[in-house]
Formats: structure tokens, sequence, C-alpha cells
């Protein structure tokens, strides 16, 4: 996963929720690729990771639905999203 191929730099394990590790995924610009993206929703989705990721401004949260709506709320508070 090289960030100048991806246009993403990978945090892996950054913090963990519930037990389970959660990568970040930072864009190198405004947004990662979607085939990079893609690729790794599915390696998450397979090893049990969970994923924030940025576009732009925007966060987004690839996971369980309690975990999503944690990291939105997070997120809505203001916090960084891998903030205890």
């Amino acid at each position: 996963m090289r960030p100048d191929k991806a246009d993403l730099i990978l945090l892996a394990a950054s913090f963990a929720w519930r037990g389970l590790p959660v990568d970040v995924a930072v864009p190198v610009g405004d947004r990662p690729k979607k085939k990079a993206l893609d690729w790794l929703m599915n390696f998450n989705s397979e090893k049990k990771r969970l994923l924030i990721y940025q576009v732009k401004e925007d966060w987004f949260a690839f996971g369980p639905p309690a975990f999503q709506a944690e990291m939105a709320e997070r997120i809505g508070r203001g916090e960084k999203p891998w903030a205890s």
C-alpha cells in the first residue's frame, strides 16, 4: 500500500475498539484511490479489523453499526475519531 500509488497513508492498529484493531487511512490529497480503499475494506472485513478513513474533510467508519455510530458521535462532538 504505497502512498504514491494508493493516495493514502495507512496507520495500522492506531487504536482498539472493544478489543478489535482499528486502522486509520489518511488521504494523500483529497481522497484515497477507490481501488485502494475497496481493497482495504475487503482486507479489513476478512481479517475482522475496523477502519476509519477520510475523504476530503469528512471521516467515515467501516465496521459494525455500533462502531459506525460511536465514531460518528465522536466526530460530531469535534473529537478526533481515535480519541478515547
